[in-house]
């Protein structure tokens, strides 16, 4: 875990994503010092323990990354798990007394019984020699590597968390796996995904793949958004999950499937159905043919293409009519 100078790591009650592991009692009320992935993450898990928990994130958005309408729903549902918010908000200053005192630029002082630093993690090079075969990292400790993971010295490789972002575990394993197959020579094909995808294991779980709506604007392509709800899917009604919902976007013109985005139960199981029909560079026509067993968190993808064309009908016949 990154842990910024300023913060007094050697109270005990100020906790980095590595220690919280350590604690021997639940805290009353607990202090989350960003809003990315792991702060959220750990957030949800003490909310449900019980512990009033409150979140201090620098942006407007909480994980930075992700779709701004699946951010949106993630913090409402939080919210409802009794998580507080203070948005576009940083901290001055920490002061260990009875309750630790945290003081925001906000002029908003919280009194807590513990505070998690969540500020992003750093590669742990530090103590393995790379300065002795000249190999470089950032300020983060990350080593910079080729497209076969090969570091400034051929016959050294890195991967995972080690070299950065998206560090994810799924993610290690694949540059990993073509690290081996280079460094090696071995025959077999081998090819790094096109895809990657992201899960949070927030409460609810969230997970995408592919491009989001910003990303998609900011790139002028064209496309249309189609939504199903789980409120609407039995299996959604059957486990009590009915804020859950499915996102897909297709290209206006091929109908091409170029993301997808979904928050609620079984999330990061989900996501896979249209990452590999991304993959296999599939459309709306791959889930309309597909025959989906009953009842299934899976058919909120049915639902979500047929929104999608009723609305690419809606957009289709707008423009067959006279000016």
């Amino acid at each position: 875990p990154f842990g910024p100078k300023n913060f007094p790591f050697h109270d005990p009650r100020v906790l980095d994503s590595d220690t919280i592991l350590t604690l021997d009692v639940i805290p009353e009320s607990m202090l989350v010092i960003g809003g990315g992935v792991i702060g959220c993450e750990y957030a949800c898990m003490f909310a449900a323990l019980g512990v009033r928990v409150s979140i201090v994130e620098k942006s407007e958005k909480i994980v930075g990354g992700m779709d701004s309408e699946i951010s949106i729903s993630l913090k409402s549902r939080m919210e409802s798990a009794g998580i507080k918010f203070f948005m576009g908000d940083s901290v001055i200053k920490i002061e260990c007394g009875k309750l630790v005192e945290v003081e925001l630029e906000s002029s908003v002082t919280i009194q807590t019984h513990a505070v998690l630093v969540s500020s992003g993690r750093s590669g742990q090079t530090g103590s393995i020699g790379l300065e002795n075969v000249d190999i470089p990292t950032n300020s983060r400790g990350h080593i910079l590597v080729n497209e076969h993971f090969q570091t400034k010295q051929s016959h050294i490789y890195a991967a995972g968390d080690v070299i950065g972002n998206p560090s994810l575990a799924s993610t290690a394993m694949a540059q990993g796996r073509i690290a081996v197959y280079h460094a090696f020579g071995l025959k077999q094909t081998a090819h790094f995904p096109s895809l990657l995808p992201s899960g949070l294991y927030t409460i609810p779980e969230c997970s995408s793949a592919g491009q989001s709506e910003e990303q998609l604007n900011e790139a002028d392509i064209p496309y249309v958004a189609g939504r199903a709800s789980y409120a609407n899917n039995a299996r959604g009604q059957i486990i009590g999950d009915t804020e859950g919902s499915l996102k897909l976007l297709f290209h206006r013109d091929t109908k091409k499937l170029l993301g997808v985005h979904v928050i609620g139960e079984g999330a990061t199981e989900i996501v896979h159905i249209g990452l590999t029909v991304m993959v296999m560079n599939g459309g709306v026509d791959v889930f309309i043919d597909t025959c989906y067993n009953y009842p299934t968190i899976s058919e909120v993808y049915k639902y979500a293409c047929y929104d999608a064309l009723a609305k690419l009908d809606k957009i289709n016949k707008s423009k067959q009519e006279p000016s």
